[in-house]
């Protein structure tokens, strides 16, 4: 007969231990299945063959305060090189590396209702046959690594040349020409970047109820109305085939679901009831006010959407599963390793302040019979679009530098800055005794790029009949000539009055709250 073996009671500490290393066990198990679970859903997100029209990064240009911030960091070198010795410190045209530049992307939401039921919420107003695919909403989007962002709606309306066709059209028809999602999404790719001449590197595209249902799954967003608010209907209209999306909501704070967020970011003229109880039409036009309610509809929601999915598993799957089946993106992409970059990103990305938010000023045109909208060519718009080549706002680049040379032969040094970029024009006059630039107020940094253009040694001086970056560079008999590169140089004293050379940035916020 066999005798049983007393049970040895456990220390506390052992429990302790063993209750700690299952519930270790469990959450690594746990963890592992979420994971695998979010790398197989990702996986099945389509992904567009565009690489070969998207543009790789490119190094951002030189701006005055580069060479500033040059000089600051390798003062005793730069002292040495333009004091003691004639040597110069030559710098490549790109100073700053490409790779660790801002990203541009390029956003579409397509006005395709394939696969959507008639009696759906969604076809409520719509006009376009079934089996289009316009891009309804097109932003332009700048992540920089220093957490800050910047964006830009391009109206659907512009008239433009559409890439690889001898037509000019509608921007968003550029989405409608090919049978195949990812020759659009290549066509659309061309025309943006050719008409704004930029680059952009990557491509992300959602339809309508992708759209709806990513709304829905963060449990809707909150918007602020500061008045009622409607889209129009056909009672506004008189036109049967004019009504709207049947978005109506009260004055307040308003918690959106997917139907409504769509009706919402779908209106075109959206009207709001004034003191005296008339209903108005919200902005001038369709799309400058859409947009302007699409960015801050859009950012507002990923906003909430990164708040609600973090510790919230049951949020986080209908999120990825919506992203697998809704999403499409360029192959520029790891939807996986990228996605948690962004969400990262995002997460941290302040809407209120990190985010700058762009509207270009647009004019009514006919073409060809036509009607649509045309970028005014204006030093807002240029400075919009220099944003996504990486050029701040305020930014002293040569483009914005006017010079004057003034002295004998003052045509060819002229024709020369043109090429290098500055806003070069030239003067006959008598030879100055000395090769110098003139600079006024606020005018200290755009004689610092000048200088730092020439191969020669010139001396900076202040002149108050000068403004902001209007430049003057008189020369002698032996002009200096111009450098492919930089090279250091010292700053000169600025003038002890008000800089006007700054143009101040449009507003931040482009809401309805208001």
């Amino acid at each position: 007969m066999t005798r049983d073996r007393p049970r040895r009671n456990r220390r506390p500490i052992e429990k302790l231990l063993l209750a700690t290393l299952g519930a270790a066990t469990g959450v690594g198990f746990v963890a592992t299945f979420s994971l695998g679970y979010a790398v197989w859903q990702l996986d099945q997100v389509e992904r567009f063959e565009v690489n070969d029209v998207l543009t790789a990064p490119t190094s951002e240009p030189v701006t005055a305060s580069d060479l500033l911030r040059l000089n600051t960091e390798n003062k005793e070198e730069v002292n040495k090189a333009t004091v003691e010795t004639t040597e110069e410190i030559l710098l490549p045209p790109a100073i700053r590396d490409p790779v660790a530049q801002a990203e541009n992307y390029l956003l579409v939401g397509s006005d395709s209702v394939e696969g959507i039921s008639a009696d759906d919420a969604i076809m409520t107003g719509r006009s376009h046959a079934v089996g289009n695919h316009l891009a309804d909403t097109i932003m332009i989007l700048r992540l920089r690594n220093d957490g800050t962002a910047a964006v830009v709606s391009v109206p659907r309306d512009l008239l433009v040349p559409i890439a690889s066709t001898d037509s000019i059209a509608k921007i968003n028809s550029a989405y409608n020409l090919d049978s195949s999602a990812q020759t659009r999404a290549a066509r659309l790719i061309e025309t943006v970047e050719a008409h704004f001449n930029i680059g952009l590197q990557h491509f992300v595209e959602v339809d309508l109820d992708g759209f709806r249902r990513l709304v829905d799954a963060i449990g809707g967003v909150s918007i602020c109305f500061n008045r009622p608010t409607r889209d129009r209907t056909i009672q506004d209209s008189g036109d049967p085939t004019q009504g709207g999306t049947g978005f109506t909501v009260g004055k307040g704070w308003t918690h959106l679901n997917g139907d409504q967020a769509l009706a919402f970011v779908r209106s075109r003229r959206l009207l709001t009831q004034q003191q005296d109880g008339q209903w108005v039409r919200l902005g001038v036009w369709n799309d400058l006010e859409r947009n302007s309610r699409q960015q801050q509809f859009i950012f507002q929601a990923l906003d909430q959407a990164f708040d609600r999915a973090v510790g919230n598993p049951r949020t986080l799957q209908r999120l990825l599963s919506i992203v697998a089946t809704d999403l499409r993106t360029s192959n520029t992409l790891s939807v996986f390793d990228d996605g948690l970059k962004l969400a990262r990103r995002f997460k941290g990305l302040d809407v209120e302040n990190d985010l700058e938010r762009y509207a270009l000023q647009l004019v009514d045109v006919t073409v060809n019979g036509q009607a649509g909208l045309e970028i005014v060519d204006n030093d807002h718009n240029q400075r919009v679009i220099q944003i996504f080549r990486g050029i701040g706002w305020n930014d002293v680049i040569g483009e914005r530098v006017e010079v004057t040379v003034s002295g004998p032969n003052s045509l060819s040094l002229a024709s020369r800055l043109r090429g290098a970029g500055f806003k070069a024009t030239q003067q006959e006059a008598p030879p100055s005794t000395t090769n110098r630039i003139r600079y006024g107020a606020g005018g200290d940094k755009a004689a610092v790029l000048l200088a730092a253009r020439l191969r020669q040694t010139v001396e900076m001086l202040p002149d108050p009949s000068l403004l902001g970056n209007q430049i003057r560079l008189e020369i002698t008999t032996d002009p200096p000539s111009v450098m492919v590169g930089y090279r250091a140089v010292n700053p000169p004293q600025a003038l002890a009055i008000t800089a006007t050379n700054t143009v101040p940035p449009p507003p931040r916020t482009l809401g309805v709250c208001g």
